[in-house]
C-alpha cells in the first residue's frame, strides 16, 4: 500500500496522460451539457419564487415538475455511474457504447448505493463510530459491483475482506484524499461561474485516488 501522496501524484499523472485527459473531458462535457441543461429547464419552468404560488391540484403543473424531478434523479445517478466506468474503462471512441453501458448499469450504482447508505444510516444512529466503520468497511463497494460484476451482498463483504487488517491505514488515506479535494472543489469554486464546471470536468481525477487504492488493495488480497 503506497503512501496517500503517491496515490494523488499517480492520479494526477493519470488524469492528464493525453488519451486518458481527452476521453474524461469528452465524458464529463456530455455529463455536464446534460445535467445542466436539465437544472436550467427545472429552474426556467418552477423558479423559486414560484413556490408560493405553486398549486399542487393542478395536475399537469405536478405531473410535469414530478416528471423532471425523478429523471434529475435518475441522470444524477447516471453521472456518477458513468464517472465511476470512466475510471474503470479504457479511454475509447466509441462514446455511444460506452455511455449505454453507463445506462445499464444505473440500477447497480442506485441498489448499492441505497444499501451501503441505509447501513451508514443505521451505524450512525448507535454511534458516530460505528458509521465510519461501516462506511470504510463497504467503501469499495461500487467498483467492485461495476468492476467485478459482484451481487450486492458479495460485493459487501468483498469490500470489508480487502479492508480486514488495514482499516486505520486506510482511513488515514482516506482522510488525506478528502482533505486535498475539498480544497481544490473550495479553491475552484471562488472562480465564478466557471469554478462548479471545473470540478465536474475533474470528476474523475477525485474518484481516481480511491480506484487506485482499491487496485492495490484487489492485488495484495
Amino acid at each position: 500500500m503506497k503512501k496517500p501522496i503517491e496515490y494523488i501524484k499517480e492520479s494526477w499523472t493519470i488524469y492528464t496522460k493525453r488519451e486518458n485527459f481527452l476521453f474524461f473531458s469528452k465524458v464529463m462535457a456530455i455529463l455536464v451539457i446534460v445535467s445542466t441543461g436539465l437544472s436550467y429547464l427545472i429552474n426556467y419552468l418552477y423558479p423559486i419564487n414560484v413556490w408560493k404560488d405553486f398549486k399542487f391540484d393542478n395536475t399537469p403543473m405536478l405531473v410535469g415538475f414530478t416528471f423532471l424531478m425523478l429523471l434529475s434523479i435518475v441522470i444524477g445517478f447516471w453521472v456518477k455511474t458513468v464517472t465511476y466506468l470512466a475510471i474503470l474503462t479504457k479511454p475509447t471512441d466509441d462514446i455511444k457504447t460506452f455511455f449505454k453501458k453507463g445506462l445499464k448499469s444505473i440500477w447497480k450504482f442506485y441498489l448499492i448505493s441505497l444499501v451501503i447508505g441505509i447501513l451508514i444510516f443505521l451505524g450512525s444512529l448507535l454511534l458516530i463510530i460505528p458509521g465510519i466503520i461501516f462506511a470504510v468497511w463497504f467503501s469499495f463497494s461500487i467498483f467492485l459491483i461495476l468492476d467485478k460484476n459482484l451481487k450486492i451482498k458479495d460485493s459487501l463483504l468483498k469490500s470489508k475482506s480487502l479492508v480486514k487488517g488495514k482499516f486505520l491505514k486506510i482511513f488515514g488515506r482516506f482522510i488525506v484524499f478528502g482533505f486535498v479535494i475539498l480544497i481544490i472543489q473550495t479553491i475552484l469554486g471562488l472562480i465564478p461561474y466557471m469554478g462548479t464546471i471545473l470540478v465536474s470536468f475533474l470528476a474523475p481525477l477525485f474518484i481516481l485516488p480511491f480506484y487506485l487504492l482499491y487496485r492495490d488493495l484487489l492485488v495484495s488480497s
